[in-house]
C-alpha cells in the first residue's frame, strides 16, 4: 500500500467504527489533535468506536517525505454524518498526518484537523 491508501484505510476504519482496525494504523502514543481536542492514538481508537461518519471524500492529497521512514501528508476532506446531533463532525477540513515506518509497517504518529470556515 502507498501512504494515501493507508490514510484512506484509517478513515474507512473510523467510518466503520472499527477501533481495532484503526489501531493497526495508529501508534497508541500518537498525538491526535481533532476538533480542538488532544488525545493519544489509543484514546482516539476508543472514540472511533462511537464515530459517526457516513461518508468522506478526500481531495488535494500531497505527501512530503522527511526521510524514507517518516512522511507528512496534507489534504482536504469533506465528511457527512448520519445523525443530526453529530453535525459538528460534518464539513470540510484540512488534515495533516505524520506517518512513521516501523520496519515494514507504517503507523500514524501525529494527526490534526482544522475546519475550513466558509467553504
Amino acid at each position: 500500500m502507498n501512504i494515501k491508501e493507508y490514510e484512506i484505510s484509517m478513515w474507512e476504519a473510523a467510518k466503520n467504527r472499527d477501533g481495532a482496525g484503526f489501531m493497526e494504523l495508529v501508534d497508541e502514543n500518537a498525538v491526535m489533535v481533532c476538533g480542538g481536542y488532544r488525545c493519544t492514538g489509543a484514546e482516539y481508537g476508543e472514540i472511533v468506536k462511537d464515530f459517526d461518519i457516513a461518508s468522506f471524500e478526500i481531495s488535494a492529497f500531497e505527501v512530503i517525505f522527511q526521510t524514507e521512514d517518516i512522511c507528512q501528508v496534507h489534504y482536504m476532506i469533506e465528511t457527512k454524518v448520519t445523525k443530526e446531533e453529530n453535525k459538528d463532525l460534518e464539513g470540510v477540513f484540512h488534515i495533516t498526518t505524520t506517518w512513521k515506518r516501523y520496519e515494514n509497517k507504517w503507523k500514524v504518529i501525529f494527526n490534526m484537523d482544522s475546519r475550513v470556515i466558509g467553504y
